[in-house]
Order: C-alpha cells, then sequence, then structure tokens
C-alpha cells in the first residue's frame, strides 16, 4: 500500500542517507516513519531515493513511496521498508494541510529519550520510540576539526527544557553547508537557516553501538507557517486524498505554506 508521506529530512548515514518525514501511521494517526532500505544495514543510497526528474527529496516536499513492511530493528520502531518502486513527487513544497498537521504535533517536554545524556543504554526489548520533535530554546552549529581522523565533525548545541545538549548533526544540507564554512562555532543564520517563524529540531537515537544508542540531530526545521494555534486556538485542516497520477509537482496558492 502506498505511504504519502512530508519529507522532513535527508540526513547522513554511513556513505548513504536516511529520509525522515512525517505521515499517517494508522487510521487517522499520524506519526514519524524512518525509510530504510530492504538490506541488512537499512541505508538508502541514490537508488532508492530518486524521484524522476526532480531529482532528490528535499525538506517539506510530499513524496508517495512504497513502504509495505515494517522492519525488525527493535531500537527503532518507526522504520519501514521501501521496496524497489519508484519514489513520486507529489507537492513542492506540501500544502498547508501537511505542514499544519506536523506543526501541530506536540514537541518534546523534558529530557530527551528520558535522559540528559548523549546516549542511552541499548534496551534488550523494544523502544517505544527513536525520533522526537523538539523546540530548541537556542541553538548554535559547530564546526571541529578531527585531527585524528583528519575530516571535520559537524554538531548542534542547543538547550531544550532547560537542559543544554551537545550532539552530532546529520542532517545532509546544514552539514554541507558547515563543512563548507570551517571550523568555528555558528548562529543558525550563519549557516543560512532563517527562523523567522520559530523552530523545530528532528532528534533520533542510531543504532545500538557498544551497548549504547547514541543521539543525533537529523533534522533543522525552520516553521513553515506562522503559528495559528497560539492562545488556545488550535485550527483543524483536513488532509485531502492524493491521486498521485492528477497532482500537480508545484502546489500553487492559497494553501502554500510561508517559508
Amino acid at each position: 500500500m502506498p505511504l504519502d508521506l512530508l519529507v522532513l529530512s535527508v540526513a547522513r548515514c554511513a556513505d548513504g542517507r536516511a529520509v525522515f518525514g512525517f505521515a499517517e501511521t494508522a487510521a487517522r494517526t499520524f506519526g514519524f516513519v524512518r525509510l530504510v532500505a530492504p538490506t541488512p544495514s537499512g541505508i538508502l543510497y541514490l537508488q532508492h531515493t530518486q524521484l524522476g526528474n526532480a531529482a532528490d527529496p528535499r525538506p517539506y516536499d510530499l513524496i508517495r513511496v512504497e513502504a509495505p513492511w515494517a522492519d525488525s530493528r527493535v531500537t527503532q520502531p518507526e522504520n519501514r521498508v521501501v521496496d524497489h518502486t519508484p519514489w513520486v513527487l507529489l507537492e513542492r513544497p506540501a500544502s498547508l494541510p501537511w505542514i499544519a498537521a506536523f506543526e501541530r504535533n506536540a514537541a518534546n517536554s523534558g529530557p530527551l529519550f528520558g535522559g540528559p545524556g548523549r546516549a542511552i543504554r541499548a534496551p534488550d526489548r523494544g523502544l517505544a520510540r527513536s525520533i522526537l520533535c523538539v523546540q530548541p530554546e537556542e541553538a548554535r552549529a559547530v564546526c571541529e576539526w578531527d585531527e585524528r581522523n583528519e575530516k571535520y565533525r559537524v554538531r548542534l548545541r542547543f538547550l531544550a527544557s532547560g537542559i543544554p545538549y551537545d550532539l552530532p548533526l546529520t542532517d545532509a544540507h546544514y552539514s554541507a553547508i558547515l563543512r563548507s564554512a570551517g571550523e568555528g562555532v555558528f548562529t543558525l543564520e550563519q549557516i543560512r537557516c532563517r527562523t523567522p517563524h520559530g523552530l523545530r529540531l528532528l532528534v533520533t537515537l542510531g543504532e545500538p553501538f557498544h551497548g549504547w544508542c547514541y543521539k543525533m540531530v537529523a533534522g533543522i526545521l525552520p516553521s513553515r507557517i506562522v503559528t495559528l494555534w497560539r492562545d488556545g486556538f488550535s485550527p483543524t485542516f483536513p488532509i485531502p486524498q492524493r491521486n498521485a497520477a492528477s497532482r500537480p509537482l508545484e502546489h500553487a496558492g492559497s494553501l502554500m505554506a510561508g517559508a
């Protein structure tokens, strides 16, 4: 069965990528999804993620994929395994109902994944979730030279629920900008991330490594619409049914989310 997915992030994963999104995971229930390849590693490569002439997926695209299977990784319950069916771009950018559905989704409060550290113990049984959305109180991007491995390391330092974090940044777009900037500590505006309407971060857990699941920032997500649901007002935007054969690739008009 096809899955319509609001792309939230394309993140670096080893020598490939991971794609994170927001989708209807059950009847009228929306949640986070991590798309993985039908391989032991689950890493996606270019041949998995092509959108025809539209090239690669990017944040706030609305795409349609065939992801018929749940993944067996107990520490990543949001995983869905894609098949070899080509991905389809429905809207670029996605229309307001989709973005509003995501931005209405409650951000995490309290320590990330139950603790303030940079990792959690890999559980013997499954985790309830491995993807969180966070509204940081402040954020700085960091690029440091790793002399041992002779390459740049990029991180995001931020404050959430009063707790400071310093986590690896895997967001493919912003990590590439950081590496090109060289060593230093940067504001988000300095890495071309404008956030006039607010900011959310997509924080994820990696697969177990020496008994630990490490936290990382997989996406930096500037809000695309002005917050309409402040002061107790929460409008409802119904998600329309999509027909991939008849949808335009570029959405325009009054439902387009403001940048």
